[in-house]
């Protein structure tokens, strides 16, 4: 099938949109600054990702001219084993340690999990919608495939995405309680990031139900067709098959071989051409005398005749039968 300037418009809007969204996605992912809040109390700033946390001690003073001084990240990861030891610890010393609290904001809830469940679910779907549309112009039906692996792809990030913000929106996630006062966390631009993606791949998946019904007309439109006036069965052009055996050929098979089987098929062309040209001029009906005859002058506007051989004029809106 011939793709149009139309279904490779689309299909290459789609893969941008979707590639743009696996960026975004991934990149929301690695982020860890989905929560974050900054305790005052202790001089820092702590960023709550989905599998590791990080904390950032607050900025000060350096000089006249240069406010504030970057301090660099103290990342640790949630699914540790020797942090989960050193939360327990403290958690244990709660009523010594009034930080205690904090802790448990650091720990790998069942709720990280999900969440991590449903993107690397997204992503692996994303990944194999590319791979589907790719291959789209030369097998049709696999733009089905594309377009289902993308709408579970997107079903598994807007998942993702609900998750997380009816979690961290829970009071004893929001609230991060420490020796003096409580402070609330606020969503980080790495859930935006995300949302960002799947927002991509909701377009994409517009785009892509748009070329799969390209593709799949398309493909329905091709083949043989039947005139509407001869009711005769147009073939299709030889070239596309001349064609095609010589690209086959030139890959496939010896030049001997090759030769051969390009001769047959331009062969087989020509004498299904003739034959359709010999039905075409041959009347499927016996011929009979007209019904008026030709000393009755036809009015204006009057029908013609239905039997070609007794028609003056070529009668284009009608369609030839044996009546």
């Amino acid at each position: 099938m011939g793709s149009t300037a139309t279904q490779k418009l689309l299909l290459a809007l789609s893969i941008v949109l979707i590639l743009v969204g696996i960026c975004l996605t991934s990149a929301g992912c690695f982020s860890p600054a989905w929560q974050v809040v900054d305790i005052r109390e202790f001089r820092a700033e702590h960023q709550h990702g989905l599998w590791w946390d990080c904390i950032r001690a607050e900025k000060h003073v350096v000089s006249v001219g240069d406010f504030y001084d970057e301090t660099p990240l103290h990342c640790m990861y949630k699914f540790d084993n020797s942090a989960e030891l050193v939360i327990q610890n403290t958690l244990n010393n709660i009523d010594e340690d009034g930080a205690a609290g904090e802790s448990e904001h650091h720990r790998f809830w069942a709720w990280h999990k999900a969440i991590l469940f449903f993107i690397i679910t997204s992503e692996f779907l994303a990944f194999i919608s590319i791979c589907s549309g790719v291959c789209a112009p030369c097998v049709p039906s696999t733009a089905f495939a594309f377009s289902i692996s993308l709408f579970i792809a997107m079903l598994c990030s807007l998942l993702a995405d609900g998750v997380f913000f009816l979690a961290a929106n829970r009071v004893d996630n929001r609230f991060v309680q420490g020796m003096v006062g409580t402070y609330e966390q606020r969503i980080g631009y790495a859930f935006y990031l995300h949302l960002m993606g799947t927002l991509c791949w909701i377009g994409a998946f517009v785009c892509t139900l748009l070329t799969t019904y390209k593709f799949v007309a398309g493909d329905q439109d091709d083949g043989s067709k039947e005139n509407l006036f001869t009711w005769q069965q147009q073939t299709q052009p030889v070239t596309l098959n001349v064609l095609t055996s010589a690209l086959c050929c030139s890959v496939c098979a010896p030049e001997r071989i090759c030769h051969r089987a390009y001769e047959e098929n331009r062969r087989q062309h020509q004498q299904q051409y003739h034959q359709s040209s010999r039905s075409t001029n041959e009347l499927p009906y016996r011929r009979e005398e007209p019904l008026l005859h030709d000393k009755f002058a036809a009015p204006v506007g009057y029908r013609p005749s239905p039997q070609v051989p007794y028609r003056t004029t070529s009668i284009t809106q009608y369609r030839e039968t044996s009546a």
